[in-house]
């Protein structure tokens, strides 16, 4: 397929920017997540900060012919692809690279969203809009959701950041995950905390190239979302906070699903289904989002993928590990 190439560089009119970071085969979870912006009507830059090799898909979109690998998926919305040359496991770069587009290539945007590249948006951008809004947005945990704010996991937090100088937490009672952060560019200082206590955590002791190594004996297991959950404690800005619903981890939601665990695009889902465990409705959602505006795989993979999908979902209503 040739590659459409175009001399103007359209760049979409948008205060906000949005951000993510992956590398092999999760590129099909970010063709999921880009497609679902489309539907929901975002309109301006995703930035993706990548190592290894880019997309395979890329030949489908307009190449713009500027520095850089830069591409449009529609009319309004670019992609924007940033090689990485850090070592640390890419989860806990998430402070850094905000930081870096607030710095240089996003520095007009007033909103910056990062979203992990298995996340996909279930309603429209205008709800994300209004969001934004009222502080720093995050989203509940379900493992781990209700922290107690004397819990003994959070007086560990509260005596190894003292050595740093932060004292007089907030009291929070909710852990959050760390796939989704939102703030305006004036609250920019939660960033530089969260990545001030990611920096810490690797003096001592946490292995930063690295993820979930250990127990939950551990301050820092998840180190980037402890780190996060302890920059709630400690940020002067407000926070605005959604429960476990919104990432789909439990029903009544309607904002996003977030493909926590076994990733829909890998494995066998008849051989899990058989297994007792069936397709969760994120994964149902995902291979509804991987055929356009970017065709993430050919049209028999995925009406294959499709067909895998029903039948392990029809044998999840009769067998399912309790």
């Amino acid at each position: 397929m040739m590659r459409e190439v175009t001399n103007s560089s359209p760049q979409p009119v948008c205060n906000v920017a949005i951000c993510t970071l992956f590398e092999g085969d999760y590129h099909l979870g970010l063709a999921a997540f880009v497609n679902s912006l489309v539907r929901a009507g975002f309109a301006g830059t995703v930035w993706a900060g990548y190592r290894g090799a880019l997309p395979p898909w890329l030949d489908q979109l307009k190449h713009l012919d500027t520095p850089g690998s830069e591409y449009m998926v529609t009319d309004q919305v670019r992609l924007v692809f940033l090689p990485l040359k850090t070592e640390i496991h890419l989860t806990n770069y998430k402070p850094q690279f905000m930081l870096d587009l607030l710095a240089d290539q996003a520095r007009d945007c007033e909103y910056l969203w990062y979203f992990d590249p298995d996340i996909f948006l279930r309603c429209s951008w205008s709800f994300f809009a209004d969001w934004q809004r009222h502080g720093i947005a995050l989203c509940q945990e379900i493992v781990n959701n209700i922290l107690p704010e004397d819990s003994p996991l959070r007086q560990q937090w509260m005596e190894i950041v003292s050595g740093i100088g932060l004292s007089k937490p907030r009291p929070l009672n909710h852990y959050f995950n760390g796939g989704m952060v939102g703030l305006s560019a004036e609250r920019v200082s939660f960033l530089h905390l969260w990545k001030r206590l990611l920096e810490h955590a690797g003096a001592t002791g946490c292995n930063l190239n690295g993820f979930m190594q250990g127990t939950r004996e551990m301050p820092f297991l998840a180190s980037d979302q402890d780190a996060l959950n302890i920059a709630a404690m400690y940020t002067e800005h407000p926070l605005t906070t959604m429960g476990p619903e919104a990432m789909g981890f439990i029903g009544a939601g309607f904002t996003m699903y977030h493909t926590v665990g076994q990733k829909p695009w890998r494995g066998s889902l008849l051989l899990r289904a058989l297994a007792g465990v069936p397709p969760s409705n994120a994964v149902k959602f995902f291979f509804t989002q991987v055929s356009s505006p970017i065709r993430a795989y050919f049209p028999l993979r995925l009406c294959a993928k499709k067909l895998a999908c029903a039948i392990a979902a029809f044998i999840g209503r009769f067998y399912r590990r309790q």
